[in-house]
């Protein structure tokens, strides 16, 4: 390579008039030493080459940090599909070394057209620590509980010593180490409530949810949609973002007919965080304080906590 720079930079410098002394270039009595040229081109290289292996890393330690976050966020959304009875079904994680899937489902099942599969960059890895054990994290139906708490590692393929460690707690909390208690010390109130109205749903129009935040949020939900054919059933669960958080919430009957209804609200409190209250074409039913407190409303009849 110092061959060839030095037979262009001959060239370059006897057309500009330069003469060559030796080891010396000279021109209208100024002189360049070919080392020192040669010397600063290196250095320029060597600058160069630094800086690109700096950013490299840089770029790679980004992208294990982006894809740590991603699985958090999808091991969340599990959890809470799962606690929504989403389809009447239960979620899970599945890793492999190089992608981690989304499931419908209690096992893992790698035929399945639905599995919402998400591939890691070239630069990161999961590293199976568990020694034979499963790789997927299941959530359990309306509490979002799950068994499988065992740590989900991503790191760097051509680093292991660059590593993140996401834990997952009994209760289905996620979170990155060092930012999660490993104990679950807030009181949270997973169980639903169930309401004797003493009316009937039949024939209503809308449901009716309103949640306090920095900027409350109201959403109404068109009961038609979710009412079997004969109105003797209804099932609405669904997630609503509030103030950037996820709030999630079951509502179906236990039982309906023409005279009277058994309604049942899931507001699990690991996944609820803002006050809520809800109504029927206007006929207030309950309202939740952020902590998950109950108070029944005038139309809420007899409240029963299960």
């Amino acid at each position: 390579m110092f061959k060839c720079l030095y037979v262009f930079m001959f060239k370059y410098l006897n057309k500009k008039g330069f003469i060559q002394h030796h080891f010396f270039w000279e021109k209208n009595g100024a002189g360049f030493s070919l080392i020192e040229i040669l010397l600063v081109v290196a250095t320029i290289m060597i600058l160069a080459t630094a800086g690109l292996i700096s950013y490299r890393s840089f770029q790679k330690r980004l992208e294990l940090s982006t894809s740590v976050s991603d699985v958090i966020a999808t091991l969340q959304l599990a959890a809470e599909k799962t606690v929504s009875s989403e389809d009447n079904e239960q979620y899970g994680v599945h890793f492999e070394t190089g992608f981690y899937a989304l499931f419908k489902g209690f096992d893992w099942n790698p035929l399945d057209p639905e599995n919402e599969i998400t591939y890691f960059p070239t630069s990161v890895e999961y590293t199976d620590i568990w020694e034979g054990t499963s790789d997927t994290i299941a959530f359990d139906r309306l509490t979002g509980t799950t068994g499988h708490t065992e740590d989900v590692i991503l790191r760097l393929a051509d680093d292991h010593s660059e590593s993140r460690t996401i834990k997952i707690l009994p209760s289905g909390r996620v979170g990155l180490e060092g930012t999660i208690e490993l104990e679950d010390t807030r009181e949270v109130d997973s169980r639903h409530t169930h309401f004797d109205l003493s009316w009937s749903l039949q024939g209503s129009s809308d449901l009716e949810l309103h949640f306090d935040g920095t900027v409350d949020v109201d959403e109404v939900i068109t009961m038609a949609d979710y009412f079997d054919a004969g109105e003797t059933v209804f099932d609405w669960s669904g997630t609503v973002v509030v103030d950037g958080e996820s709030q999630v919430v079951r509502i179906h009957t236990h039982s309906l007919d023409e005279f009277d209804t058994v309604l049942c609200i899931h507001r699990d409190g690991r996944y609820n965080t803002k006050a809520l209250d809800v109504s029927v074409d206007g006929k207030d039913i309950v309202s939740f304080t952020a902590d998950g407190v109950a108070t029944v409303a005038v139309f809420g009849g007899d409240m029963t906590v299960q």
